[in-house]
């Protein structure tokens, strides 16, 4: 393993990457440590051998953009590094393999990359530092060890999946999957709700009335003190906490948080004080409102009785699928693409298509069963 910690280090190794076939490729991140989340390091591993970048050095990368973009990418659980190389090095590869979705498609029962290199490679990879803050320097050699290893037995498992894939036909399965996993992690999300309604965390749709006002007011102030700090901000405070205070304190008004019923300790000790004051101020603030975003075009009225039934024999039929082919029913469909298929009605396949919400190999495993539901 080689570590680059400089430019004519960097510029040396990518003269000998250029050369290779394919490339196997991760990256490390701080966000579990950091509110502004850094790129840290880039490992990679070609036929020349492994090298780990040090990206917080201040070097340019705009070569190693321009070599990866010609090569075949090997990578695990690809989504978080394809966004990573999007952001901050504006990189998009053309072809890549996702060995976490050659597991999936397999049906394997266990896709992790610790997993798959001791199945395939006869390896014990150690967990002991997947959460490690990857800003700190300089890096011990565990740590470099733990990230070379994320590339290193990828070419290998890579070849073994290859031929198992195309023992069972489904090659062009994984061919397609790794095109779309492109797409959708380098085209920026839709905001499902304006910015000023970020504070609409998973459950928040629960809370009524005073309820949402503590929440919206506990949030901003969360995530003001977590910039503050440069901390994630789970660790200020995290979100299913915030829901039960902003739930409990709608239904005490003016009492201590002290006697929220199995109130963490930091709740009850260090941030007692300054909750109870929050809350107080919640109390003077306009009632807040939940953002519903819109589904779609359509309007919801036209999710009835029927769209129920047809949706719960569909899951059914998808389950049946599966169950045959020995992989997991969402990887036929999610259920939203279910509600989509409901909804959009395509009378052909060829029209479920152009929904884009299925790719073609999962419309030719489903179609002919699904089309009967669809129309009944």
């Amino acid at each position: 393993m080689i570590l680059i910690e400089n430019q004519s280090a960097f510029d040396e190794a990518c003269r000998a990457l250029s050369a290779s076939s394919w490339l196997a490729i991760d990256t490390e991140a701080d966000s579990l440590h950091h509110y502004t989340e850094k790129l840290c390091l880039v490992q990679i591993t070609g036929e020349p051998g492994d090298f780990v970048i040090d990206t917080l050095c201040g070097i340019d990368l705009t070569p190693l953009s321009k070599i990866l973009q010609t090569k075949y990418l090997l990578l695990h659980g690809a989504d978080f590094d394809l966004r990573m190389l999007k952001k901050h090095v504006d990189f998009i590869p053309s072809k890549i393999f996702d060995t976490m979705i050659a597991a999936q498609l397999l049906g394997y029962d266990k896709q992790g990359l610790a997993d798959l290199a001791l199945k395939h490679c006869a390896v014990t990879l150690s967990k002991d530092n997947q959460k490690a803050d990857w800003s700190l320097r300089p890096l011990g050699e565990d740590l470099l060890a733990y990230a070379s290893n994320d590339t290193h037995y990828l070419k290998t498992i890579h070849d073994l999946m290859v031929a198992e894939l195309e023992a069972l036909g489904r090659l062009e399965w994984q061919r397609q999957s790794c095109e779309r996993l492109i797409r959708t992690a380098t085209t920026p999300r839709e905001k499902k709700v304006a910015e000023e309604n970020q504070w609409q965390i998973k459950g928040s749709k629960e809370l009524k009335g005073k309820a949402l006002t503590n929440l919206k007011f506990l949030w901003q102030w969360r995530e003001a003190e977590a910039k503050r700090r440069d901390r994630p901000s789970f660790k200020i405070l995290n979100s299913d906490t915030l829901l039960e205070i902003a739930k409990w304190a709608a239904e005490h008004p003016g009492q201590d948080i002290e006697q929220m019923p199995k109130a963490p300790r930091n709740v009850r000790g260090d941030l007692r004080a300054l909750l109870n004051r929050l809350l107080m101020e919640a109390s003077t603030q306009p009632q807040a409102e939940f953002f519903q975003a819109p589904r779609g075009s359509y309007p919801k009225k036209k999710w009835g009785d029927k769209e129920e039934k047809q949706l719960t024999d569909l899951k059914a039929e998808r389950q049946r699928l599966a169950t045959e082919l020995k992989i997991q029913p969402s990887l036929l469909a999610t259920n939203a693409v279910l509600e989509t298929l409901i909804i959009e009605k395509p009378e052909t396949a060829t029209k479920a298509l152009e929904s884009d919400c299925l790719m073609p190999w999962q419309t030719e495993i489903i179609w002919d069963t699904f089309s009967k539901i669809l129309s009944s």
